[in-house]
Formats: structure tokens, C-alpha cells, sequence
């Protein structure tokens, strides 16, 4: 056969029979300090180890449950066998958690849900920091599964947790968010953080008091005493945005960034609306005519919005943005020496004045889920944070009624 036969002769490939019994490899999940980190196929050191195998075109991985090589790779051999035993007709002894979901797979599946649902990104990544936070931490003490996290790993990661009581209470928080979603997915029977060991109490202490209208009227006033720096400009832009978030219970950061096309003037009243930068819940606000008003006079007399002459694309620029409104707002309660019914300082800060228009809108009467919409946040957010106050209303009410029934 001469050369050009030989090369137009078709290259006939060997097909790969698929195995009739799987092979099962042992892999390392390598902490992130360790010396092998970046190759998982290095079991010598003391990192948990997984248990892999192809099966049916799908991977499959287990947890080992153990950090030590050798006890991996027995185990390897024990599934290979009953592997061996499946292909002979005989039960397959596979480990109940073998299918399960792997913990990173889920944080990232959830973060994706999040995103596409139109969570912020800024949301987002504190929710992405602190889940694979978690995720590590539970790799460190051995489950590669979600399935193997028992409660102790929970309790003992809120127990790892730094900072103040009410970010440590967040971050639980959003941790039973996470586990809630892996129930819905079918991943887990049950919500394993939402174990009593596991919570963590709000500290009351810690939370901004909602003002009086007498303080509120003492903050106004103290405006003018702010200097420094701060100019005609500023102090009458601060002063608008005290009242538009006194009256609408918006967060600093939507009250800063607002457009003038937000507000909707009619004839008895001006609606607003808008999706709060942080969660994407909608707002619906209603405020008096005169309110508006005032914000209008004291804002930019034009442009598209009403207290920046643009708002920064860049998320940092942005948090720079909002965070220097929000030490002049702390600045201000200082200034204004705010007290509690005990003559103590009040610690005031701008989220002070969303306390305070829920604080109004419950001794108005306004039923919780109407606040919610009104403030964009869910009814259960609103019953946990100011239960206090919504208990104090239906006394108020009872005390009413009592004298109505007389």
C-alpha cells in the first residue's frame, strides 16, 4: 500500500468501554494555609477528604468523614467493593449521603438564585463573604457535604462569630436564609440552623431609639450648629433629608441617591415610590404635599437628583457617598445632645429616623404588613425588630377600648 492510501485511510478510534464498577479516587479539600493547596490529589496531609466516582455519565462525591489518607482510601476500597457487589446482583451498600449536594455547589447555586432575583450586588457579596466564610469553617472540621453539617458545626461557627451582638444575630440570620433555601431545593430534610442552640437574641441596647416629635424638633434646630466643613449647601440638604426620611421611613442610602422623578404629586397627597437599593423590595410611601415642599426647596434646584449632582457607579465611590452623609447625621445627634427617658445620650445615627416614622405609623394605628410595604421590608422583619412597640400599641389600643367600653 503505497503512502497516500496510508493517508487517506480513516483513523478508526478505540471507544473506552465504560466500567462496569466504578473507580473510586480519594481527593483532598485543602485548606487554604495548607502546603499542597491547589493540588486535591494530594492526601498526605491533614485536610478532610472526599470520596469520588463516575457512575451512570454523572460524578458523585462523598465525604470521607476523616482527615487521615489511609482511613480514606480503606474507605475507598469498602465502596469499590460494594460497587462490585451491585454489579453481581447482590444490594449496594453506598453511604446514605452519597448523592447529597456539596457545600460549595449550594452556596454557589444559592448566590446565583439571589442575583437573578434581583438582590443587589452589593447584598450579594456580603452574602457571598460570609457564606464561604462558613463553608470553610465547616470544611476545617470535615463534612464536604451538605448533608453531613449537623448542628454542633452550626452552633459551633455562631460561636466563632465576632463583632456586636446584633451583627452576630445578623449573620445567623442570614445563615438560616441559606439552610431554608437548601430545604426548598429538596437538598436537606430540615433547617438545622433554626435550632434554638443555634439563635441569637437582638440586644435592644444596641438599636437606635425612634424619636419623639420634641427631639425631632431639637435635632431640626441643631442643624445650624453643624460646622466645620460642612457648608450652606450641605446643612440645607441635611436638613431635607431629615424630613423626607422622618415622613417616609427611607433608608439613608435610598433617601441620598432619590430622583425627583420618585415623587408623584397629586391633589391631597405625593406618592413615592421606589425599590430600596439594598433588598430591591419595593417602596410605597405617601407623604403631605407641604412635606415634599420643603424637601424640594431645600434640595438641588434641578437636575435629576435632589441632594447629589450624580450618583457614583462604582459600589466604593458609592459607600464613600453614603457614609459621609452618614457621620453628619451622627455628628448632628451629638451636637443636638439628644436624651432618654433615663437622661442618658441617645444614640442617634440615620437610620434613627426610619425608627422613627415606623414608631409613628404603629401608634397611628397602620397594621404591620401596611409598614412593611410602606418601608420595603418583609412583615416578619418588622414584627422581630420593633415587637417592642407593636406589644406597646395593643396596650395602647386595650387601654382605648377600655375607656370607649365605659
Amino acid at each position: 500500500m503505497d503512502a497516500a492510501a496510508v493517508a487517506s485511510a480513516p483513523v478508526i478510534k478505540r471507544q473506552r468501554k465504560a466500567r462496569a464498577v466504578p473507580k473510586v479516587r480519594v481527593y483532598s479539600r485543602h485548606r487554604s494555609e495548607c502546603i499542597w493547596a491547589g493540588d486535591d490529589t494530594r492526601i498526605g496531609c491533614d485536610c478532610p477528604k472526599q470520596l469520588t466516582w463516575f457512575r451512570d455519565g454523572k460524578l458523585h462525591r462523598v465525604a470521607a468523614d476523616s482527615c487521615d489518607g489511609e482511613v480514606a482510601e480503606k474507605k475507598a476500597r469498602e465502596l469499590m467493593n460494594g460497587f462490585e457487589a451491585a454489579a453481581k446482583g447482590e444490594p449496594t451498600p453506598i453511604p446514605a449521603g452519597a448523592l447529597t449536594t456539596l457545600i460549595d455547589d449550594a452556596v454557589k447555586t444559592f448566590l446565583d438564585t439571589k442575583a437573578a432575583s434581583g438582590v443587589t450586588a452589593k447584598h450579594t457579596a456580603k452574602l457571598k463573604f460570609e457564606l464561604e466564610h462558613f463553608s470553610q469553617f465547616v470544611l476545617g472540621k470535615g463534612p464536604v457535604n451538605l448533608g453531613d453539617i449537623k448542628t454542633e458545626h452550626v452552633v459551633a461557627y455562631r460561636n466563632s462569630l465576632t463583632g456586636t451582638q446584633n451583627t452576630r444575630a445578623k449573620k445567623v440570620f442570614r445563615l438560616i436564609g441559606f439552610f431554608r433555601f437548601c430545604v426548598e431545593m429538596g437538598w436537606i430534610q430540615r433547617n438545622i440552623a433554626q435550632a434554638q442552640a443555634v439563635k441569637l437574641k437582638y440586644d435592644a441596647t444596641q438599636t437606635p431609639k425612634a424619636l419623639i416629635d420634641a427631639q425631632f424638633e431639637t435635632l431640626l434646630a441643631a442643624v445650624q450648629k453643624v460646622n466645620g466643613r460642612t457648608t450652606d449647601d450641605q446643612r440645607r440638604k441635611l436638613r431635607g433629608l431629615l424630613l423626607l426620611m422622618r415622613w417616609s421611613g427611607l433608608a439613608i442610602r435610598d433617601a441620598v441617591c432619590i430622583e425627583r422623578a420618585r415623587f408623584d404629586r397629586k391633589n391631597t397627597h405625593t406618592a413615592l415610590f421606589l425599590h430600596r437599593t439594598k433588598t430591591s423590595h419595593p417602596v410605597y410611601a405617601t407623604l403631605r404635599n407641604e412635606i415634599v415642599d420643603e424637601v424640594f426647596a431645600l434640595a438641588n434646584p434641578g437636575g435629576r437628583y435632589l441632594f447629589v449632582e450624580s450618583v457614583p457607579q462604582d459600589e466604593h465611590d458609592l459607600d464613600l457617598l453614603v457614609q459621609g452623609w452618614g457621620n453628619l447625621f451622627r455628628k448632628l445627634g451629638l451636637l443636638a445632645d439628644l436624651r432618654d427617658d433615663h437622661d442618658q445620650p441617645l444614640h442617634f445615627t440615620s437610620h434613627s429616623m426610619r425608627h422613627t416614622f415606623v414608631f409613628w405609623a404603629l401608634n397611628a394605628g397602620l397594621p404591620t404588613e401596611d409598614i412593611a410595604a410602606l418601608i420595603g421590608d418583609s412583615v416578619e422583619i418588622v414584627a422581630r425588630h420593633y415587637s417592642a412597640w407593636i406589644a406597646g400599641r395593643q396596650e395602647r389600643l386595650s387601654e382605648r377600648m377600655m375607656q370607649a367600653l365605659k
